[in-house]
């Protein structure tokens, strides 16, 4: 899999859950968080007004988590195998490059990964 360039990572305070979580920022937009509860790990994709309606339309992308973010502004994912780990880099994938065109203003087009 190909680096997300420019992505970092900050560990924040949650109030909700009272618990620190490891977020990914690109552009100072939040791509996901991540939540570990014992030996459960628990992603948290958030789609703000801007890229909603184009995750939802996204083919690439699962569409169990395409309908999580039809319905409300969140995807949530359980991560319990490398199933998971792919889905959930389908939408951020998808978030990182809606938010790169929104900079540049290019479209990027995707290339196929080798395996």
């Amino acid at each position: 899999m190909r680096q997300l360039k420019g992505v970092t990572m900050k560990v924040q305070y949650e109030e909700h859950s009272r618990e620190p979580v490891p977020a990914f920022f690109y552009e100072g937009r939040q791509l996901f968080h991540l939540h570990a509860r014992g030996s459960e790990i628990n992603a948290t994709i958030h789609a703000d007004y801007k890229s909603r309606s184009k995750l939802v339309d996204n083919p690439a992308i699962d569409w169990r988590l395409r309908e999580q973010v039809r319905k409300r502004t969140w995807a949530g994912l359980t991560i319990q195998n490398s199933k998971d780990i792919a889905q959930l880099m389908d939408l951020v994938k998808a978030k990182y490059q809606l938010i790169n065109e929104e900079i540049t203003g290019k479209h990027v087009e995707d290339r196929p990964v080798a395996f």
